[in-house]
Parts: structure tokens; C-alpha cells; sequence
């Protein structure tokens, strides 16, 4: 069998470059999904946990994370409340639900300042 011989290099590299994204493009669906998105397992959809309050401390004293979380909080009237509850608590990873009164997630809390290791070595050592 002969192959084909090409003449011109800017056809061979065109051809070569069209070959190499191609192949890229031919990743099987659950290798990159699995890269990109967390274990199902991690998230417990059977689970419910409600809260009133936005702190972070208030609801990680209540919730685990992964499970469902819904904030109702006993007053309402302020329109950001619901954002900073997501913005604190919610995996954003995953959908919001979210109206000026109430607000349903899978629960994953921020890191706190303290508890992040760059925060811990830019700290200044304690003096006896």
C-alpha cells in the first residue's frame, strides 16, 4: 500500500493541525465529565436542612455540606438577604433557587479567612 505524499508542506501542516484538534475532540463524554463535576455521591438529595438565619457558623452548626439547604428567615423585606445567603452557604457549582424571601441550595460554606493556609503563614508569629 502507498501513501500519499504531500508536495506542498503547507497542505501537510493543514492537515497536520486538523488532525491534532480532532483527536482532541474525540475525549469520551465520562472522562471529562468525571474531571469536571463532583461524585454524585457527595450530594444528599433525600436530606433537608433548614435554617433562618445567613451566618455562616449558624448553618454549618445545622447542615452538612452536600445536603440540601433551604433558607427561611422569620423576617423578610430586604432583597440582598437572599444573595449573601448563596453567596456565604450555597454551592454555586450547582442550581440557585432564589426569591426575595427564601432561598434552596446544595449547602457548601465559604472558607473562613482563619481556617485558609495562606492566611495561617501570612500571620505573624506569636512572642512568648
Amino acid at each position: 500500500m502507498k501513501l500519499p505524499v504531500f508536495r506542498n508542506p503547507v497542505a501537510f501542516a493543514a492537515a497536520s493541525v486538523a488532525l491534532l484538534i480532532t483527536a482532541g475532540c474525540n475525549q469520551p463524554a465520562a472522562e471529562t465529565a468525571k474531571s469536571s463535576s463532583p461524585k454524585e455521591a457527595d450530594i444528599q438529595q433525600q436530606q433537608l436542612c433548614e435554617v433562618s438565619e445567613w451566618q455562616r457558623d449558624v448553618v454549618a452548626a445545622a447542615c452538612k455540606p452536600g445536603q440540601k439547604v433551604v433558607f427561611l428567615p422569620r423576617n423578610w423585606g430586604n432583597a440582598q438577604l437572599p444573595v449573601i445567603f448563596a453567596a456565604v452557604n450555597c454551592d454555586v457549582r450547582y442550581a440557585i433557587a432564589l426569591t426575595e424571601g427564601a432561598v434552596m441550595c446544595v449547602y457548601r460554606p465559604i472558607q473562613s479567612e482563619a481556617s485558609t493556609p495562606a492566611n495561617a503563614a501570612s500571620q505573624p508569629a506569636s512572642r512568648p
